[in-house]
């Protein structure tokens, strides 16, 4: 939020028109070779490194519609001086550690939930209607987060483990 707002104030200072494409959690696969906080975030569940998530939602994105959504907001002039949510999804935290274990059954994913006594977080209302408008295709979570793994694997961060295959009867 700072750098929008420092980002905001210099434009203004030397006249420029600025758009803004403020992310949420950025998933998918990375570039740089160190683990950042999503990537790590992702790996830790899969380790089971982490062994409880609280009752949260997050708002999730993969880094291919970051790109995009930066690249189209640049192409068109009529989105000078507006605010860009680049959101996909948003999940509780129960449900993402779901998706890992339906996509990774073979990964360890022992996070348990940890019962704060508060009712379920809800997840909130977001817009991505005008990235959507400038024709902003958004990558679905099942996909991002799989992606997200094979880049982790690639990587050496998480081992590859082969799903067991199931008996013939």
């Amino acid at each position: 939020m700072m750098a929008e707002v420092v980002a905001t104030e210099e434009a203004a200072k030397r006249g420029l028109e600025l758009a803004v494409v403020v992310p949420a959690v950025t998933i998918g696969p990375s570039l740089q070779q160190t683990l950042n906080y999503s990537t790590d975030h992702v790996a830790r569940f899969l380790t089971g490194a982490k062994p409880a998530y609280q009752n949260t939602v997050t708002g999730y994105i993969d880094v291919r519609d970051v790109a995009r959504a930066h690249a189209l907001v640049y192409e068109h002039p009529d989105a000078r001086g507006h605010r860009y949510l680049c959101v996909s999804a948003v999940l509780h935290r129960t449900d993402f550690v779901g998706l890992l274990r339906d996509l990774y059954p073979q990964y360890p994913v022992t996070a348990k939930y940890e019962d704060d006594g508060k009712p379920t977080a809800s997840p909130y209302r977001f817009s991505n209607q005008r990235l959507r408008d400038l024709g902003l295709e958004f990558t679905d979570m099942r996909t991002s987060l799989y992606d997200t793994v094979i880049c982790l694997q690639s990587r050496g961060h998480i081992p590859v483990i082969v799903p067991r295959q199931r008996a013939c009867l």
